[in-house]
């Protein structure tokens, strides 16, 4: 399938803007590239229309933002913990002028529609939408209604209106690069030396915490839901980046970067000759002792898989993973044989789970011997197979506005008796993974009011693991240390 509109019409400067009247801003609050904003900021202006970015967390710099651009579209690409901030940002948006129109659009607002009926948003979009920003620029540019466009949703008398999804993208070749510059404005998302890619989109699995297994649903041609770019533009991307900005460790974002081994070890080839750069990226646990060798043949630092719970029924049952306990083991032994740090990912505080399950899961990454493990807090995202399980088991009576918000790091939904005592054990997560002497010191802390000094240490915590599988300078760590300071803070309390 050829869409021809994504196509550029010409080959752009990095610091060229296209003399149209057409404006569309991207708000956001995080301090990282989106890739949905650099895609749609690319086939945007393909289509000959001036795009920018704006990292402001406050509705004083929303103001600020708007009155500087001028645009007549303003976008918020996000998920479930970032609601609160989009809709307070589009409510000033709306304040600073009526007229402009805001879209919402993203993994949460695709999975959760009835954002569409909030009075400060206009048109949400559902799943992938570079075809139909496209397309609502060039109505809203010559006037003309866009409520029977594919993708969109809206309310009208307080009512939902869901229109069609269109089908999938097939041939992903035919989208231009993600428009990078937008961010890169900023020193501090240009200068970090971790550059972020993906060679794909879309997961053949089906676990039940992930977004993919919904998102996939939306679409008429699900079936081609697992879409790769070719080895030659996955290269093209490359080198663009590294010939324009600071690059020395490349991280692939990939669900699972090992799908198709053909591919992958004609990119891996390529990328040890051409880039020459180390990388991380993420696989699946079970993989196979070729491709093991092959990553770290080629350059590869880190190798991220998930365990998420302890548990094997619990992994396999309630979250539907696929994946034993003699996999995670015998892959973590294979990543040590050909010495490649390896991160693990694991989940606390799941519908039911009991202080019993949660030492499981720490104590399955002190037997796999993990030096660096992230550990989240589950959280009951809309649409998600998990979250309408827990509601059925009455762990939850539902997912609506009124509940999103919660402390991402520090507590969930769930009605769970042992809840209090589990977050603590989260903000000690990596330490008793990898040091399993401190249990009997720290397991007793957990039984102490949830405090500041446990989040804290927490963000210690981050940042150490953070070091160890991108090897960023120090310096770089302090710079980005304000940054995530502030944004841990912001998860502290409820919100304003």
């Amino acid at each position: 399938m050829v869409v021809s509109f994504l196509w550029p019409r010409r080959t752009l400067r990095y610091d060229e803007q296209f003399e149209n009247e057409m404006k569309i801003l991207f708000l956001q609050n995080i301090w990282r590239e989106y890739f949905g904003v650099m895609h749609l900021g690319a086939a945007l202006r393909a289509a000959g229309h001036q795009v920018f970015v704006r990292i402001e967390p406050t509705p004083d710099g929303v103001r600020r933002a708007v009155a500087e651009v001028r645009p007549r579209v303003v976008g918020f690409s996000f998920t479930h913990c970032e609601q609160q901030y989009a809709l307070t940002a589009a409510a000033a948006v709306k304040r600073a002028d009526p007229s402009i129109v805001t879209l919402a659009g993203g993994p949460h607002p695709s999975l959760h529609p009835e954002l569409a009926r909030r009075p400060e948003i206009d048109y949400l979009c559902r799943g992938e939408g570079e075809a139909t920003i496209v397309e609502l620029a060039a109505r809203l540019e010559r006037g003309a209604a866009a409520d029977d466009l594919p993708n969109l949703a809206f309310g009208r008398d307080g009512a939902l209106v869901a229109n069609p999804v269109r089908p999938l993208l097939e041939e992903l070749d035919e989208l231009p690069l993600p428009w990078r510059e937008g961010y890169y404005r900023y020193s501090f998302l240009r200068d970090n030396p971790v550059k972020y890619f993906f060679t794909g989109r879309g997961c053949p699995f089906h676990c039940s915490f992930c977004f993919n297994a919904a998102f996939a649903n939306l679409y008429p041609n699900k079936a081609r839901y697992v879409r790769h770019y070719g080895v030659n533009r996955v290269l093209m991307e490359l080198h663009e980046v590294k010939a324009h900005w600071p690059m020395k460790l490349v991280r692939f974002e990939d669900d699972i970067f090992t799908l198709d081994k053909e591919r992958l070890f004609a990119i891996l080839d390529r990328y040890a000759r051409e880039i020459r750069l180390p990388y991380l990226v993420y696989l699946r646990a079970g993989e196979s002792e070729a491709v093991i060798r092959r990553l770290a043949e080629t350059g590869c630092r880190t190798v991220l898989f998930g365990v998420e719970t302890g548990d094997e029924n619990r992994r396999n049952d309630l979250l539907d993973k696929r994946v034993s306990n003699r996999q995670i083991i015998e892959t973590a032994e294979l990543l040590r044989r050909y010495n490649l740090h390896f991160f693990t990912s694991n989940i606390l505080a799941l519908p039911g789970e009991t202080w019993e399950n949660a030492l499981e899961t720490v104590r399955l990454n002190q037997r796999i011997r993990v030096r660096d493990a992230w550990c989240s807090v589950f959280q009951p995202y809309a649409g998600l197979p998990v979250t309408e399980r827990a509601i059925a088991d009455g762990r939850l009576d539902r997912v609506d506005d009124a509940m999103v918000g919660f402390n991402t790091f520090a507590d969930n939904a769930l009605r769970n008796p042992d809840g209090r005592r589990i977050f603590n054990l989260h903000k000690f997560f990596y330490p008793l993974a990898r040091w399993p002497w401190l249990e009997k010191i720290v397991l007793p802390l957990t039984r102490l009011p949830a405090n500041r000094l446990f989040h804290y240490l927490f963000v210690v915590f981050y940042v150490y693991s953070y070091r160890q599988h991108t090897g960023v300078s120090w310096r770089r760590i302090a710079r980005e240390g304000v940054h995530w300071f502030r944004q841990f803070l912001s998860t502290m309390g409820p919100e304003k």
